[in-house]
């Protein structure tokens, strides 16, 4: 089945609006979802943190995202550059559930074994829309077709986030 390309709604002005709002809320988000008062918001944002891979700076920033068990998926505009940080895989923490995580994450190219999985958990999760808005066509049932997979890294990043169990 062919799923006809769109345009990235990352290449509109309306996004480029969106993000300086979202950067000018992101101070006000971050000290809400590390207080014990960030309720729904907590259940589609979580805090990630992360260190610079060349500053070794530690940063803290709120991302949307998706779990299902330790697997949490978090898909974002390659105009952010936080996912530069864990291309190969990195040691972050991520706040979920009041409470801070560690965990490993990869950014995840089409070519990866797990690029399927973690396209298919968004999809269950959240509908198609999200990515066909990032320009990425998606079947119904969580698939990126064969066509467009050599250009979905340009539209959006996929990155999966590994809980690590809390020792005993």
């Amino acid at each position: 089945m062919t799923v006809p390309e769109s345009r990235s709604f990352t290449d509109t002005p309306q996004f480029k609006v969106m993000r300086m709002v979202v950067g000018a809320a992101n101070p006000f988000v971050k000290r809400l979802l590390a207080s014990r008062f960030a309720g729904p918001l907590a259940r589609n944002v979580m805090l990630l943190r992360f260190r610079g891979r060349r500053s070794g700076t530690t940063f803290t920033t709120p991302v949307g995202y998706v779990r299902e068990g330790d697997q949490v998926i978090v898909v974002t505009s390659p105009s952010y550059k936080w996912w530069h940080n864990v291309i190969g895989g990195a040691a972050v923490q991520v706040r979920l559930e009041g409470r801070w995580h560690d965990a490993k994450a990869l950014l995840l190219t089409p070519d990866d074994d797990a690029y399927d999985d973690a396209v298919a958990l968004q999809v269950t999760k959240r509908g198609p829309g999200m990515l066909r808005g990032f320009g990425i066509p998606v079947t119904d049932d969580g698939r990126v077709p064969t066509e467009a997979r050599a250009t979905a890294p340009t539209k959006a990043h996929i990155v999966r986030i590994d809980l690590i169990p809390a020792a005993p």
